[in-house]
C-alpha cells in the first residue's frame, strides 16, 4: 500500500494532479493508493502510515521554504516519521517563486525547521521535480531531485502520439490568472481573442470556481463574479470547473487553451492539444523552460521589487515585499501573446507540436522514479 498526499480541495488543478498521480502509482507500482489531504496533520493515521510501503506527496508547488509545518504539516513530532522509518517521496512538485526570476532562485531557501526534518529523513526521502528551475531549488538547499517532470503530463494514452493540430478553431478555452494584477490585462487578452474569433465558442473557465466558501473569500468571490459578467457581456460561455474532474470532460473537445492557469496549460499539452500560457510567476516560467511550450511573462519588477534585486540581502528583499507590491502586469504581455498566437496559426502549431517529444524524452525518468517509489 502507498498513501498518498494530495492537496485537492477545490481548483480544479489540484485534483487533476491527483488524478494523473494515481494512476501512474497504479498503473507502474501496481499497488493499493490510499489518498489522504496534505493538509491536515497525520498524527491520526501514524499506523496506517506505518503499515505503508511508502508516502507520496502529489505535485504542486510544495517547494516552498516552509515545505514542512507550512506547506505540509505532515506529523507534529519531527521525530515520527525517521522513527517509523517509511519513505517519503515527492512526485513531481515545483517551487513558487514571486516574481520567479533568477534572483528569487539565488535567495530561495528552505526554514531551518524544513531541512532539520528532511536531513533527519536522509536516504529516507526522495525528490523528483517538475521542472529545471525546481530541481535548481532542490540543488541549492543541498537536495537531489529527478526532473521527472509533473505527473500532469504523462497522460498513458496520449503517450507517443502526435500533437492534434486543428484546422479551425471551433472551440477555445480561456483561463482566466489567479492573481487580481493580471484581471485587467487578462480581459484585454480575452477582449482581443473574442475580435479575432467572433464566431469561435469561447469558454471562460475558472479553476478555482466563482463562488465565495471556506477556499473562497467573498472578496475574491465578487470580483470573479465581475470577471464573469465581463466574459458573459462578450459572448463567452462561463464554466465553474472546480472540484470535479468531471467538469473539465469538456476540455477534450476544444481546439485551443489560451490562458493563465498551469494545470489548464499542461493538460491540453498532456492530451496533444495546443496551449499558451501566460506566466504569473515561477512556477509558469519553470513548464515553459521544461517543455518548451509557448509561454509569455505576464508581470514585471515594480520600483520596490528593482530596489530589492539591488541588496546584497535575500531577507531585505522579503521585508519590501511584504510592505510593496513585488509585480505588476507587464503591458506588452497581451500582444506579445497574440504575436505568438499568429505564428503557432501559421506554421500548425510548429512550437507546441515539438512538446509531445519532450514529455515522451522525460516519461522514462517518471517511470523509474515512481518503480523506485
Amino acid at each position: 500500500m502507498i498513501v498518498l498526499l494530495s492537496g485537492a480541495k477545490k481548483n480544479i488543478g489540484d485534483f487533476i494532479i491527483t488524478d494523473r498521480a494515481r494512476t501512474l502509482l497504479e498503473h507502474i507500482s501496481g499497488d493499493t493508493i490510499h489518498h489522504l489531504p496534505n493538509w491536515e496533520p497525520l498524527d491520526s493515521h501514524e499506523d496506517l502510515i506505518a503499515s505503508s510501503r511508502a508516502v507520496v506527496v502529489a505535485g504542486g508547488p510544495g517547494y516552498r521554504p516552509p515545505l514542512y509545518g507550512g506547506v505540509y504539516p505532515l506529523f507534529s513530532d519531527p521525530t515520527t516519521l525517521p522513527r517509523i522509518g517509511v519513505p517519503l517521496c515527492f512526485l513531481g512538485l515545483g517551487w513558487k517563486g514571486d516574481p520567479g526570476d533568477r534572483f528569487d532562485l539565488a535567495h530561495y531557501r528552505f526554514t531551518p525547521r524544513t531541512m532539520s526534518l528532511l536531513q533527519a529523513l536522509g536516504d529516507g526521502a526522495r525528490y523528483s521535480a517538475r521542472d529545471p528551475l525546481s530541481a535548481e531549488v532542490l540543488a541549492r538547499n543541498g537536495l537531489h531531485g529527478e526532473m521527472t517532470g509533473c505527473p500532469v503530463w504523462y497522460h498513458l494514452d496520449s503517450l507517443g502520439k502526435p500533437l492534434i493540430v486543428p484546422t479551425v478553431i471551433r472551440r477555445l478555452v480561456f483561463t482566466p490568472p489567479e492573481q487580481r494584477v493580471f484581471h485587467e490585462q487578462s480581459q484585454e487578452l480575452l477582449g482581443r481573442l473574442r475580435k479575432m474569433w467572433p464566431d469561435t465558442e469561447i469558454i471562460v473557465a475558472f479553476h478555482r470556481g466563482l463562488e465565495a466558501d471556506d477556499f473562497t473569500k467573498a472578496s475574491v468571490s465578487e470580483a470573479l463574479q465581475s470577471y464573469a459578467a465581463f466574459a458573459r457581456h462578450l459572448g463567452c460561455r462561463v464554466e465553474d470547473v472546480s472540484s470535479d474532474l468531471s467538469r473539465i470532460t469538456f476540455y477534450n473537445e476544444c481546439d485551443l487553451h489560451v490562458g493563465y492557469r498551469l494545470h489548464g496549460h499542461l493538460y491540453f499539452l498532456s492530451k496533444r492539444r495546443p496551449s499558451i500560457l501566460l506566466e504569473e510567476d515561477g512556477r509558469g516560467r519553470g513548464a515553459t523552460v521544461a517543455l518548451g511550450a509557448p509561454g509569455v511573462r505576464a508581470w514585471r519588477l515594480t520600483w520596490s521589487s528593482r530596489m530589492a534585486r539591488g541588496l546584497s540581502s535575500g531577507a531585505a528583499a522579503r521585508r519590501l515585499a511584504r510592505r510593496f507590491p513585488v509585480k505588476a502586469a507587464r503591458r506588452d504581455a497581451v500582444s506579445d501573446a497574440l504575436t505568438i498566437l499568429r505564428a503557432e496559426l501559421a506554421t500548425d502549431f510548429a512550437v507546441c507540436a515539438a512538446v509531445p517529444a519532450r514529455i515522451d524524452d522525460t516519461w522514462p525518468v517518471m517511470r523509474k522514479f515512481v518503480e523506485d517509489v
